[in-house]
């Protein structure tokens, strides 16, 4: 089993990526402090996306919804959890997606939310 921690190059080409959204949603308003439902989605191998779909709440997150078979006849995962969305929780939840890569053999298809403008 490897190591479960991701190299200095793959996070930070990762945190690059994630960093541009979180620019995006921030010029669009967003408050970071707001908690919000984030969602991130998973390709891969049937089973192990069954295998993480059994396995979500260890890592914070729900079921939204599970395809069988999309467009090109993949499976895709989308899982969901509440959070802000400053700069320490999108760190946790980069760190959470790269770990469930490595320990489920499936691939972040990315993540998002909708911006939160007002104070709840």
């Amino acid at each position: 089993m490897s190591s479960q921690i991701p190299s200095p190059d793959q996070w930070d080409e990762v945190w690059a990526a994630d960093l541009d959204v979180l620019r995006n949603l921030r010029e669009n308003g967003d408050l970071p402090d707001v908690p919000r439902e984030v969602d991130v989605s998973f390709r891969g191998p049937m089973d192990a996306l069954r295998r993480l779909q059994a396995a979500c709440e260890n890592f914070g997150f729900t079921v939204q919804e599970f395809i069988e078979a999309d467009e090109e006849g993949e499976p895709w995962l989308f899982l969901v959890r509440t959070q802000t969305t400053d700069d320490d929780a999108m760190r946790d939840l980069t760190m959470t997606y790269l770990q469930i890569e490595d320990s489920f053999g499936v691939e972040c298809d990315g993540w998002g939310c909708v911006a939160q403008t007002e104070k709840k």
